[in-house]
């Protein structure tokens, strides 16, 4: 019986969450450009580019780097879903409801194994059923950032399995990451600290209030930094050129202006009003979307208040409080908490202000995805806090019912009779209608006046009875010349690092248009022209990282008995 309360449990937190996707009709959201991406990284790996960097189609048809700078891995998963058949749009919907169905997984397993199987399910509801979830997925569209909140509570399992010592523990810590830095830089920017301050602080609580020095924490910590390394080098593929040649693009443009996160804090007031809307974000506390925590969220953090204060009553000495394992579990929660909370308002800004690179996370609210992890896990702690099994259950399922209501938050503003009209997978509609929204990573020598080429090549005067499209593919164009005489040859392809010219299956030197494009003066006679998108030495560097680390994952996995030893590596 357990064990099916539990299932329909969490299948009722999966329903709640993602009810609105059963919807024959598809929504708009901020962000509906989903389809387009999908679609590019479908063409780019059926013309055997790999790993996908380069999009033909956006950039207005010049192309651009998008996946070298934008978390592909969705859209990877979103491609396969494609090629077994179903359409681009089914993909999406399946990609959204997996962001549920794993982060609902992953809540259930870390909040039983810190609190019990009551605490599992209430900590699946709190996290899989925050506003902000619905926000994120329902109001802002934003697919990569849900899936990156979906990989951290698998990574704070991961991290408990790997100071627990259990034996595949790293395993866990380290694919999770690989999905959290695959799937949202930012994400994993925000996290990562905090993740690691979690460690820290649940292998001293272990150590001193659990296991009372029997086990050697620092080389527990020495094997979660082994997994995050060799995450780390899983993903390097992606992290460092997108670190490195970002610059290159036009990337900067969208940390300036209405993206500067000045604009973009929080107030305190704003975690406890419902103030539901489908707009944008705004300076001041009467922003167009809500930043509410949740009704269930509040109720359990407040019974879980109460909770401890008897508890802490009921110890007659500091000493007993101190070592009373649940109460310092839920300080360290509740510090974790409060800490993410607290990077969301105002009051953080000279800290925006000083830490380098915390500008590009653009909204400070983003913290709200970590903070709802550690929050949800809070809740869930509640359960734990009362003895008597019947009172437990009780309020459990009181409190589960409480959540589920959070499914009215679950939904679009509206449905669209044809959702064709945003979500494009035509070449020439994402080119006109798709490269505006779009423009973060369009080389920086790239004309602001940009329109879509009408061919792939053409010349100063009409030459193209004498070119010959042989080969037309996102990351390899070919044709054949035969000119009378010298002529200056221009291609529709954005002229980034990585591009070559060949002429005649020789190495060619290739010239900048005045709107930024790849420009050849091609001589007479006949001639065979091409150009290719190929390696720099950065993207090549880490690829060959990456490799190395799948390589070494593989070994741990089919040579190691025990916990790795990283440091023998």
């Amino acid at each position: 019986m357990k064990k099916i309360f539990t299932g329909l449990s969490l299948l009722a937190i999966v329903i709640a969450s993602s009810w609105a996707l059963a919807h024959e009709q598809f929504f708009r959201a901020h962000d509906y450009i989903h389809a387009a991406r999908i679609i590019e990284m479908y063409r780019s790996l059926s013309e055997g580019q790999f790993p996908v960097r380069w999009s033909e189609n956006f950039g207005y048809g010049y192309g651009m780097p998008l996946f070298e700078f934008y978390a592909p891995l969705p859209y990877y998963v979103g491609a396969i879903l494609h090629w077994l058949g179903l359409g681009v749009l089914t993909a999406v919907k399946l990609l959204f409801l997996f962001s549920a169905i794993f982060i609902t997984w992953g809540s259930y397993k870390l909040g039983k194994e810190l609190f019990g199987e009551a605490a599992g399910i209430l900590t699946a509801a709190a996290i899989t059923l925050a506003p902000y979830r619905a926000v994120n997925l329902f109001v802002r569209g934003a697919l990569s950032e849900a899936w990156g909140i979906m990989a951290i509570p698998w990574v704070l399992l991961g991290m408990l399995q790997v100071i627990k010592q259990e034996k595949n523990g790293w395993q866990t810590l380290t694919i999770s990451l690989v999905v959290l830095m695959l799937s949202h830089n930012i994400m994993t920017m925000l996290f990562v600290p905090l993740g690691l301050l979690f460690a820290v602080l649940y292998a001293g609580f272990s150590k001193w209030v659990v296991h009372k020095n029997k086990t050697n924490q620092l080389k527990t910590l020495l094997r979660i930094n082994g997994s995050l390394l060799l995450a780390t080098g899983l993903s390097s593929f992606y992290l460092f050129p997108a670190l490195l040649e970002k610059n290159l693009t036009k990337v900067g443009s969208i940390f300036a202006g209405y993206f500067h996160y000045s604009h973009h804090f929080l107030y305190i007031r704003q975690f406890f009003q419902l103030n539901w809307g489908y707009e944008g974000s705004a300076w001041g506390p009467d922003d167009g979307i809500s930043f509410f925590l949740g009704w269930g969220q509040l109720i359990g953090l407040g019974i879980l208040a109460l909770l401890l204060l008897i508890r802490m009553f009921k110890h007659k000495k500091w000493q007993q409080i101190a070592s009373d394992k649940k109460i310092v579990l839920s300080v360290l929660l509740g510090a974790l908490s409060g800490l993410s909370l607290f990077m969301a308002i105002l009051k953080s800004k000279p800290l925006w202000d000083a830490l380098p690179g915390l500008s590009f996370a653009q909204f400070p609210w983003r913290f709200l995805g970590v903070g709802i992890i550690f929050i949800g896990l809070l809740v869930g702690s509640s359960a734990s806090l009362i003895k008597q099994r019947g009172l437990r259950y009780l309020w459990s399922l009181v409190l589960l019912i409480i959540l589920l209501f959070n499914a009215k938050f679950f939904q679009p503003k509206e449905f669209l009779v044809d959702a064709n009209q945003f979500y494009y997978t035509d070449a020439d509609l994402i080119q006109r209608e798709m490269s505006g929204i779009l423009p973060d990573y369009i080389p920086v020598q790239m004309s602001d006046k940009l329109v879509p080429p009408t061919s792939l090549v053409w010349c100063e005067d009409d030459c193209s009875a004498q070119i010959e499209v042989l080969i037309n593919r996102s990351h390899e164009n070919l044709i054949r010349t035969n000119f009378t005489k010298e002529k200056v040859v221009e291609w529709a392809v954005a002229d980034f690092p990585g591009w070559k010219v060949e002429l005649d299956g020789e190495k060619y030197q290739k010239e900048q248009g005045e709107i930024g494009n790849i420009v050849v003066a091609v001589p007479a006679g006949e001639h065979l022209v091409g150009v290719l998108f190929t390696q720099t030495p950065v993207r090549l560097l880490f690829d060959v990282i990456s490799l190395v680390s799948l390589f070494i994952f593989i070994y741990l996995i089919t040579k190691t008995k025990e916990k790795p030893n990283f440091t023998k590596l």
